[in-house]
């Protein structure tokens, strides 16, 4: 069964920042989709991570959804930015 993850980068004493949203069959193949993300994806800055910072991976299920609906906001807020 599909389950919907979000991805964030955090950082020590930084808020978190959505990156992305997908759907996946597990938190396993929700882990490969972050690896194949970076591979594939190694022009997007948000991908790259410095010293200090680390990815955190939920499931929609374990995510307050006022916490969910404002990453995706968030995420609707960036994508409208990048387009031309």
């Amino acid at each position: 069964m599909e389950k919907r993850y979000l991805l964030r980068k955090c950082g020590s004493g930084s808020k978190s920042m959505p990156i992305d949203c997908f759907t996946a069959n597990g938190m396993a193949e929700a882990n490969e989709a972050v690896k194949w993300l970076r591979q594939h994806h190694p022009e997007r800055q948000d991908l790259q991570l410095e010293t200090g910072e680390f990815f955190e991976l939920l499931e929609q299920g374990h995510c307050p959804p006022e916490e969910w609906e404002a990453d995706l906001a968030e995420l609707a807020r960036k994508r409208k930015q990048t387009l031309p």
